[in-house]
């Protein structure tokens, strides 16, 4: 028998080998689930379908759960003594791997944050980038004027029934591609008669050349993210910190259970932040297409202001 502060375990018994036996199960499970994402990246990115907050009230429970009852095990299998004598070493310990995993985690969680922000940025200035081609296009000849704002037009529409939801799926729309291309060429393939129209050309087409590379720069930032291998490290050194918690004895088997709680609510909801900043554009956190309804809707309004050559 062992006997410890907070309940009696005895070695050998069917009840205590059965209690092994679904750790054991559990923690095998566990390893070929992460084995199983790990080489299949796209069942992990399937989590992007389900709400942040869902998510988050999924992954926290579940969390805090599972490490409250390893916890309970483990000071049921061992003596009290086992875990108080060790308090000061164990201290000193943590303090150093907590505050490892803090700098990796938070890093990561930084670069994740500043990339949505810098896409956030990046759609604003291609829209604004099409808007200002709309404008700038009206001392092209009348027809290179309308085949322009039409192009620009269409491609503002794709972006919002096409290209986003082809993006969420983290794929893109070829249409839009070619429709602005179809624009750079229609500026480019003509000679100027005059200086207006040399102007321009130059004007339109330094406003689609931001169009075309702003776009390459939001597909290229939404195939990136969060490595498998950096979320596998992630994982192991939140399972390390948090298992190590187990390892301190308290008096209090109550506040002993809070305070691993805790640390585990902090990492776990800190995960999931990670997790659904990662893709800016697929996550429910993602970037919607609200800006390239504002150009739709502010070419609507030009179209429909007394002055003529704000017309197509």
């Amino acid at each position: 028998m062992i006997h410890s502060k907070h309940g009696v375990a005895a070695r050998g018994t069917p009840r205590a080998a059965l209690a092994d036996i679904i750790l054991v199960a559990g923690l095998l499970a566990a390893a070929i689930a992460a084995a199983v994402l790990y080489k299949n990246p796209a069942y992990f990115a399937q989590l992007s379908n389900i709400s942040p907050v869902l998510l988050l009230a999924i992954a926290v429970p579940a969390a805090v759960t599972s490490v409250c009852a390893g916890q309970a095990w483990v000071h049921h299998r061992f003596a009290y003594k086992e875990f108080v004598q060790h308090n000061e070493v164990g201290g000193f310990i943590i303090a150093v791997t907590g505050s490892l995993y803090a700098v990796v985690l938070g890093f990561l969680t930084v670069v994740a944050w500043q990339q949505y922000t810098d896409a956030r940025q990046l759609v604003a200035a291609e829209s604004a980038a099409a808007a200002d081609a709309w404008h700038v296009a009206l001392g092209l000849p009348p027809l290179r004027r309308h085949r322009v704002r039409d192009d620009v037009l269409e491609y503002s529409r794709l972006m919002v029934s096409q290209e986003w939801p082809a993006m969420s799926r983290g794929d893109s729309n070829l249409q839009s591609a070619i429709v602005i291309m179809n624009a750079i060429g229609s500026t480019e393939d003509f000679t100027p008669a005059n200086l207006r129209e040399s102007n321009a050309q130059t004007a339109t087409l330094a406003q689609l050349g931001v169009m075309h590379d702003d776009r390459q720069r939001r597909l290229a930032d939404n195939r990136s993210g969060v490595m498998s291998f950096e979320w596998l490290v992630l994982i192991i050194g939140a399972v390390c910190v948090i298992c190590f918690c187990w390892l301190f004895g308290l008096a209090n088997a109550r506040v002993h259970l809070l305070m691993t709680s805790t640390v585990t609510i902090i990492i776990t909801a800190t995960l999931v932040l990670l997790f659904e900043l990662q893709n800016p554009f697929r996550s429910g956190l993602g970037i919607d297409a609200t800006d390239w309804s504002a150009v739709i809707d502010h070419i609507h309004f030009m179209q429909s202001a007394p002055q003529s050559d704000m017309r197509m």
